[in-house]
């Protein structure tokens, strides 16, 4: 009776972690309703429920990332107008314009252009190859989400990955019989034949059997397979990780990379709106250095742990070592990502109006609002120069070039003089590059409502004076949500590559836990060296301080025990 309860039970998790939290977290608001605390307390208990619902996924996320809308109001914490505004800031349509452009990206197949030519530029080797996937994924991870890059690379690595492993094992199999030593173990092994002479009934004929026993030879076989399979299975583990690693280290370039890069620039101006606040180009200033340091770190321990990590250096140095590493153009290997890649045809004319217009998207946000340029009258030079100060914003301009995809023709026009002589189709509007059909499809919607969600508890805890510091903490803390390399359920990319079946929970342990340290460390390095002048965290900053009146004021006493050694309030 008993284990069938407990499995019925255990069936029922989800609905009872859903039902126990709010009972078992109640004495928290109830301890404090008549204090002075009974705000902050109640905004920690909603809090609180909304971690564990997002730890377990008894709701899907989304749907938790409503929650603030529930429970602000009726726990006295925030009227429901107040807290519905976050789901619609400025940040979430900076998100949104750029997943719209990302979306005209993948309906044109630009994504996968770029991925196969990085790819047909490093050649087929497999160290080169990993460096070439990665590079791939990363830039493109930092342009369209994580999961869709990994969904699009994985495919295509499992087609390289196929024609490698014939290739690994003819390898092999010429390496070992290349060798002196076995080769003549070989040639004695083939001298030697044990025949079997068989006398048939009513024949003094000996009829010989050519059937042949050669242990040697089998042996040397056996070995042959083995040592190809096992390698074979080492690089294909190789290849699939250092994919989703890509993605999820890509993503922490740009601001529009993931979603925990939009959740800070809404938390610190929240939090401290008097600042200056974090967009495009500063965050981008520090993000991209950092994720080149992390890719190359990741890129190395791969090398270590699936590959032949001896000639590293060597072919760092002089592009090959001693004929182990190839990059001809006449194995299997490349010519798969050679027909994938004519497949794809000639540029087309609605890819080339795609990239001009990301292109653009770029340079618009990079020259919006240059800061580090100052002009006579304090403000900072840039293309919004002519507008209004603080009106247009990456916001503004990410949608801005999206909704011209949405009217901008997928092909050239054919009227009047803008046809060709041999065009003799007749003159009509030629289909958008984007079209609502294809955003609803391919647009992530409960993305844009769980980054609302985070937006509303900033928005919350900052009410009530719960107080972080500033950049030094938040930014780190921030990136570190994408170093998660160790289990499948850490990202959607790891769980993508996880599904394919070829790694083990264990290999990702193992390779994810040292890569989770040495990222962790190429952080602390990026923020404690260049970060300090960007950011300017030399000095605490007058305007981070908690806007509510009832935060708690620092003691000048206590300075130097609770800011780093490098940072001094003035």
């Amino acid at each position: 009776m008993a284990p069938r309860l407990v499995k019925e039970l255990r069936s029922f998790w989800k609905s009872i972690v859903f039902f126990l939290t709010p009972v078992i977290l109640c004495p928290l608001p109830i301890y404090f309703a008549s204090t002075e605390h009974s705000k902050i307390a109640a905004c920690a208990y909603a809090v609180i429920i909304m971690a564990v619902y997002w730890t377990t996924e008894v709701l899907p996320l989304a749907v938790t990332a409503l929650l603030p809308i529930i429970l602000f109001p009726m726990l006295g914490v925030q009227p429901s107008k107040d807290v519905c505004i976050n789901y619609l800031r400025d940040n979430n349509f900076l998100f949104v314009g750029g997943l719209l452009v990302a979306v005209a990206i993948e309906r044109w197949n630009l994504h996968k252009r770029i991925a196969l030519r990085v790819l047909l530029t490093v050649g087929s080797e497999p160290r080169w190859l990993m460096l070439g996937m990665m590079s791939a994924t990363a830039f493109l991870s930092m342009l369209i989400s994580n999961t869709a890059t990994t969904a699009m690379m994985v495919p295509i690595a499992q087609a390289i990955l196929s024609e490698l492993l014939k290739e690994t094992g003819r390898d092999e199999e010429r390496n070992i019989l290349s060798s002196d030593e076995k080769t003549e173990k070989y040639e004695d092994a083939r001298t030697i034949q044990l025949k079997e002479i068989h006398m048939e009934e009513g024949d003094n004929d000996f009829v010989e059997d050519d059937t042949t026993v050669v242990p040697e030879e089998q042996g040397l076989l056996h070995h042959l397979q083995v040592r190809a399979l096992g390698k074979g299975d080492k690089i294909g583990k190789g290849l699939l990780l250092c994919i989703c690693y890509a993605a999820n280290i890509g993503g922490t370039a740009t601001l529009t990379g993931t979603g925990p890069n939009l959740v800070i620039t809404q938390a610190v101006d929240t939090l401290f709106p008097g600042g200056p606040g974090i967009d495009f180009v500063t965050w981008f200033t520090f993000g991209f250095p950092c994720m080149v340091l992390a890719l190359i770190l990741a890129w190395i321990w791969l090398q270590c742990m699936f590959l032949d990590c001896r000639c590293l250096l060597g072919c760092i140095k002089q592009r090959g070592c001693k004929g182990r590493c190839k990059r001809d153009r006449d194995n299997a290997a490349y010519r798969v990502i050679r027909k994938q890649y004519d497949e794809l045809g000639p540029v087309s004319f609605a890819e080339k109006v795609v990239l001009f217009h990301f292109v653009l998207l770029v340079l618009l946000w990079f020259f919006r609002d240059m800061k580090f340029v100052k002009l006579q009258n304090k403000r900072a030079a840039g293309w919004t120069y002519f507008f209004q100060k603080g009106y247009m914003t990456d916001a503004a301009t990410g949608i801005m070039v999206a909704i011209v995809l949405f009217f901008w023709p997928s092909q050239p026009p054919n009227f009047m003089c803008c046809r060709r002589r041999t065009d003799t189709r007749p003159a009509k509007p030629a289909p958008p590059i984007l079209d609502w059909a294809t955003v609803h499809q391919k647009m992530p919607w409960s993305v844009v409502i769980l980054l609302g969600g985070g937006f509303a508890l900033a928005d919350g805890v900052k009410a009530e004076g719960i107080c972080v510091h500033p950049y030094y903490l938040m930014i780190p803390a921030t990136i570190a949500c994408s170093f998660a390399f160790m289990l499948p359920v850490a990202t959607p990319p790891n769980a993508i590559v996880f599904s394919y079946g070829r790694i083990k929970v264990l290999d990702m342990v193992k390779c994810g836990f040292m890569l989770n340290l040495g990222c962790i460390l190429v952080l602390t390095f990026a923020i404690n060296t260049y970060g300090i002048p960007l950011y300017g965290l030399g000095t605490f900053p007058s305007w981070a301080t908690c806007a509510a009146s009832s935060a708690t004021q620092l003691p000048a006493n206590i300075t130097s025990t609770v800011l780093p050694a490098n940072l001094t309030l003035g």
